[in-house]
């Protein structure tokens, strides 16, 4: 805080105090447009995958702990569990510390905090497992031979694919709610044809070569190859990488990789699931994979499991769709954002690898492909290409990093129209929170077999959060607009509303809002996040 020779004098101060310091003389600075892309430590987009699945996990336990704590306190009576919350969120928050959730820091962090991250995912389990059970009891008894609650914490309707006791339904759960269905009924559907070189169901036909890699997917509602003639799909290749944990050598791909070699491959016919079981291998590692295709889907999953022994070596797998465009659209947080695919000039060619959360997506106005994963998050798009790092193994400053066993699943989505008219924010969701069973069966209380407590209108809009609120005075419910357009919505909630408000995201400076027919009206401008307040009628 001293003026020291050749130094400018500095002052600790809150952040909030700098922000209303320099706003005094905003009309004077330049403006940037767009993203500040950091044009280095690349690496931290997928060094210490294991990290990265636990935080991702926790993520999305966390919040359906929310949904599931919040409906079974305000219908079935239960307590809420905010001291529990509070503790398990700030410790998740503290492992996304500086070195730790990208991946920087040295061995002995990673031995801590892995431990610990299976620790709280058990208790998140549980305590998502005693409200659920809280719920339970209060739905009404079904005639159903085997009553199964199944919930849905996404805010549209699904109709997904369930094997309970042995035998596949297909679900049908409202948004935002419950429903009661019975295991015992199962559903019918058209099986999935398989066979050592295919996997097809009514919508797609995907043809493999004697290596494991994809040689055709043919859209047969669309009429057309997903993937460009001649180019292989998920080819699994390793490259030398002898950066360390922070970056990745920029011109890694001048030395060829190496191709992992298929050993062994096994079919799997289970009722609308078809799979094709993949077993690779590569120096020290082995790489299972079930190449997944299930009755009615347009959605590909790549379900896999990795031993990895290799040093200095980087993991990744490509897909080149039958599209061009010139920018690629990138999930993140509460939107999106588009990305060149060109290297036009020196900030173009820097983004040699980029990062994404749930999905990556290139397409036209008529066509196009997703990439989804589950816990992945460093991509390459240059060269109109879809391409997706699953792991590395620099020598610095963890000398053991990611030589371990893993877990990830990524899937292909080719669709019609862009990335919104394809629905692909709607399949990025899906494979990352599907359907939850409820353990216990429905117990005699007085809510209806099937409920569904919120739904909004607008196909861009997100329900991202309900919870409680933090001083236990009603109901938080976080939206977001996820396409970029201003649009209208309505939200509808299953029950009354006795009164409705606008606070900030840390839920204070509450305005009033005008509850009409037992919902709100509402207007979102592109990517707008809303946190609203709701008290439900006594």
């Amino acid at each position: 805080e001293k003026d020291l020779d050749g130094l400018p004098p500095v002052v600790q101060r809150p952040a909030e105090e700098f922000f209303r310091h320099i706003e005094k003389g905003s009309d004077t600075y330049a403006t940037w447009a767009g993203e500040l892309y950091l044009e280095r430590h690349q690496g931290t987009y997928t060094t210490q995958g294991r990290s990265k699945r636990y935080n991702r996990k926790l993520e999305l336990a966390l919040r359906e702990l929310e949904f599931a704590a919040a409906m079974a306190a305000e219908f079935a009576g239960a307590s809420y569990p905010h001291a529990e919350l509070e503790r398990i969120w700030k410790e998740v928050l503290l492992y996304q510390f500086h070195d730790i959730l990208p991946g920087s820091s040295i061995t002995r962090v990673y031995d801590e905090s892995l431990a610990r991250y299976a620790v709280l995912t058990r208790e998140v389990e549980e305590l998502t497992a005693a409200a659920d059970a809280g719920l339970c009891r209060q739905i009404a008894r079904s005639d159903s031979a085997r009553p199964v609650g199944v919930i849905n914490s996404l805010c549209w309707d699904r109709a997904e694919w369930l094997k309970l006791n042995g035998r596949w339904i297909k679900a049908k759960v409202p948004s935002l709610g419950y429903a009661v269905d019975d295991a015992a009924a199962g559903s019918a559907f058209d099986m999935p044809i398989v066979s050592e070189s295919l996997l097809e169901n009514d919508t797609l036909r995907i043809a493999f070569d004697k290596s494991g890699a994809i040689v055709s997917c043919f859209d047969k509602e669309a009429g057309r190859e997903a993937l460009a003639p001649g180019t292989l799909g998920n080819v699994l290749v390793v490259y030398q990488d002898d950066g360390d944990a922070w970056d990745i050598p920029m011109n890694y791909r001048e030395r060829a990789p190496k191709r992992l070699r298929l050993h062994a491959t096994e079919i799997v016919r289970d009722g609308p699931r078809a799979a094709l079981c993949h077993t690779y291998r590569i120096g020290n590692s082995t790489l299972r994979q079930q190449v997944v295709l299930l009755a009615g889907s347009r959605r590909v999953d790549f379900v896999t499991s990795v031993d990895w022994r290799e040093s200095g070596k980087m993991l990744r797998t490509s897909f080149v769709p039958a599209v061009h465009a010139n920018e690629a659209n990138c999930d993140i947080q509460f939107g999106s954002i588009r990305r060149p695919m060109h290297t036009n000039t020196p900030a173009d060619w820097a983004k040699f690898e980029i990062c994404a959360h749930k999905w990556i997506d290139i397409s036209d106005r008529g066509y196009g492909v997703a990439l989804l994963n589950d816990c992945k998050y460093g991509y390459r798009v240059q060269g109109n290409v879809l391409d997706l790092n699953l792991l590395r193994s620099p020598g610095h400053p963890d000398p053991v990093a990611d030589r371990a066993e893993h877990q990830f699943t990524y899937a292909l989505y080719p669709h019609a129209g862009d990335h919104v008219a394809g629905g692909v924010m709607r399949a990025g969701y899906e494979l990352n929170v599907p359907l939850r069973v409820l353990a216990d069966r429905p117990g005699g209380g007085k809510l209806a077999p099937s409920v569904s407590w919120f739904r909004i209108n607008a196909p861009e809009i997100v329900i991202e959060t309900v919870k409680q609120a933090e001083d236990g005075e009603g109901l938080i419910v976080r939206l977001y607009e996820s396409a970029g357009a201003s649009t209208r919505a309505e939200l509808a909630c299953g029950f009354a509303l006795a009164e409705a408000a606008e606070a900030n995201l840390i839920e204070e400076e509450p305005k009033p809002l005008h509850v009409s027919g037992g919902g709100l009206r509402l207007e979102f401008r592109p990517f707008e996040i809303r946190t609203l307040r709701l008290k439900p009628r006594r």
